[in-house]
């Protein structure tokens, strides 16, 4: 039997999650030799490397591959394990983290005041980030309660829907597209197209759309936030695609015009999503049901 410590299995995931041995040091709050030296102590271990080194970068072996997944599960046993022992002991969980996308903050911290209201023992944790980031913080367990559109398929979850999630292309009232109707996708090539990060949902929506119509629009800017989008879209520096919920103030004060492109809105799904562990704790079970039930009127809101 391999004798490795949680603290050992915490540093190899930082250093696989990073492949960088500094910015894992800063993960896990001990120096870039530390993490060198337990590396090599953990592949001593295993008996085999688990890193390949290619000039100054570095990617995880076969054997790596393999014992990252394994270290993983371990940590979320250990950590639900640990919770499920407080609640045996009649020890109350009163902190909930809870991570969403960046487009569901129009909507989410509303439903968190609401669940604070009438369970005002929690204090809520909110992480924002994009999509590839919050799979992150859920796999290593440090969020309880993910809030996005793409369920994620890399790590297994259980995933519940929420609502309606519709995606729209929007312009300014003054782009010449924003007086058409029934706009055929090819009329998008023409186009200077103002896009978020990749690794965000909604970038990966839009991809789908361009690559299923084998359109070519000329992407002038990336962003990593909604309101800086809407803002350039606004100054008529571009069109964009962007969640309908983030725009409703912009919709009713006539600064943005959601484009008639033919097949869309696209509409996927809004989804609560956890780890799939044997049970959840008995706050996060509380906060989930919440979030399901008072949801859907807020979205609904949002596309008036």
């Amino acid at each position: 039997m391999i004798n490795i410590s949680t603290k050992q299995l915490r540093i190899f995931v930082a250093a696989a999650k990073h492949l960088n041995f500094t910015r894992a040091a800063e993960e896990v709050h001990v120096s870039p030799p530390a993490i060198s030296m337990q590396i090599k102590e953990i592949e001593l271990l295993v008996n085999t490397p688990l890193f390949i080194k290619e000039g100054k970068t570095i990617q995880l072996s076969s054997a790596g591959e393999y014992f990252l997944n394994r270290a993983r599960h371990i940590l979320q046993t250990l950590n639900e394990a640990e919770k499920v022992i407080k609640q045996l002991k009649g020890e109350r969980i009163e902190v909930i983290r809870v991570g969403i996308i960046s487009t569901a903050q129009y909507f989410v911290p509303q439903v968190l005041k609401m669940f604070r209201e009438t369970h005002g023992q929690y204090k809520i944790i909110l992480d924002v980030r994009n999509r590839e980031q919050l799979i992150d913080l859920l796999r290593d367990g440090e969020i309880d309660i993910a809030i996005m559109g793409l369920v994620p398929k890399e790590i297994d979850t259980k995933a519940y829907v929420i609502g309606d999630h519709p995606n729209v292309f929007i312009a300014s009232e003054n782009h010449p597209l924003a007086k058409l109707k029934k706009i055929s996708p090819q009329s998008l090539n023409d186009c200077d197209l103002i896009t978020r990060e990749t690794g965000s949902g909604t970038r990966a929506h839009m991809e789908s759309f361009i690559q299923e119509h084998a359109i070519q629009p000329n992407i002038v800017m990336e962003m990593s936030r909604n309101e800086s989008i809407i803002q350039a879209v606004i100054a008529d520096l571009g069109i964009s695609f962007v969640s309908r919920h983030t725009i409703s103030n912009e919709i009713r004060n006539g600064q943005l015009k959601v484009l008639d492109i033919q097949h869309t809105p696209i509409v996927r799904k809004w989804h609560v999503v956890t780890l799939n562990p044997m049970s959840l704790n008995r706050s996060v079970e509380l906060l989930k049901d919440f979030i399901l039930a008072q949801s859907q009127l807020l979205l609904a809101a949002l596309e008036k």
